[in-house]
């Protein structure tokens, strides 16, 4: 080995040249492919799809969430314990989420917000940069 080339050191954070990515290299050439979606996004997906219920007053089309909480209400209605805790559950957390006192801003409204708090910032930065500026010294004569 010549004195210009570092030593091979393997260890812990340090595999074999023989194991590394070559440069340019991705670890995972295939990936993800491009357009494919995540589970969050079909779930709601799904959710927010329309299907027909027959009710009281004729059919109606109403979505999927909608029909799962309706028959969730129903089971709960007949006595089954297991939907009575799950919809007592799933009310509660709607309760807190109304009562919370937060109302749901437009973007508009958080766009005059942030900008008033970006505003009050720079206020007050420039009121600390003249009060702690000094003062330019007189020239003695």
């Amino acid at each position: 080995m010549s004195d210009s080339e570092p030593p091979d050191d393997v260890g812990y954070g340090k595999p074999p040249k023989s194991g590394r990515f070559k440069k340019g290299q991705s670890g995972n050439p295939n990936g993800r492919p491009k357009g494919s979606r995540n589970l969050a996004t079909i779930v709601l997906r799904e959710s927010r799809q329309t299907v027909r219920v027959n009710g009281p007053r004729g059919a109606r089309s109403v979505t999927k969430l909608e029909a799962a909480l309706m028959q969730l209400g129903n089971k709960a209605a007949q006595g089954d314990i297991r939907s009575q805790r799950e919809l007592l559950s799933q009310v509660r957390m709607a309760e807190e989420a109304a009562n919370s006192g937060v109302s749901p801003l437009t973007s508009h409204e958080m766009d005059q917000k942030a900008l008033e708090d970006i505003r009050r910032r720079m206020e007050m930065i420039s009121a600390e940069v003249t009060h702690t500026k000094p003062e330019p010294e007189k020239e003695k004569s």
